[in-house]
């Protein structure tokens, strides 16, 4: 059982992981009566999770409750769309947002055991759904070269055109 000391030194990690990231998503990997993540399940996650700047953190549900409510500001009321279910874990996203999401979102379809409750993206709360349509989007990379592509499109074919009056002439 950990002392009144460690408690307080975990909340106040806690309040600065939950201040510095983008995206908190909320997971459960263990719940009574069924298999959870193995260890070296939870090293490929934590592993992975790593390579997109990103970590994940096992908490107690109360510390991570009174972590929510002084640095998001936001009531437990509020927070009944995460329904926690099981040992908690919390993914912080500290760079791209999408590369979290889209790491985690694929680990839990690969490994059953782990659950997405919901997330914080900014100030706003996601649940399960409207994460998991945020996991399918396409990548920021992905986004960006369609969005090219859409600017080339009518310049080389303005180009194209232009080659071919000159040659007529």
């Amino acid at each position: 059982m950990k002392s009144f000391k460690q408690k307080k030194e975990e909340l106040i990690k806690l309040k600065e992981k939950l201040a510095k990231s983008k995206l908190t998503i909320f997971t459960s990997f263990s719940r009574a009566g069924e298999k959870g993540l193995g260890v070296k399940e939870m090293q490929a996650l934590k592993k992975g999770l790593r390579n997109v700047d990103s970590e994940y953190t096992v908490g107690k549900k109360t510390l991570l409750d009174k972590a929510i409510k002084e640095v998001k500001k936001i009531d437990k009321d509020s927070l009944d769309v995460f329904k926690y279910d099981g040992s908690i874990g919390v993914v912080f996203g500290y760079g791209d947002e999408t590369a979290a999401v889209k790491s985690i979102y694929e680990f839990s379809r690969k490994n059953l055991a782990l659950k997405l409750f919901g997330a914080f993206y900014g100030d706003k709360i996601l649940d399960t759904k409207a994460l998991i349509e945020f996991a399918k989007l396409p990548t920021k990379e992905i986004m960006i070269g369609r969005f090219l592509g859409l600017l080339k499109y009518p310049l080389s074919s303005l180009a194209n055109i232009l080659v071919q009056v000159a040659k007529q002439k």
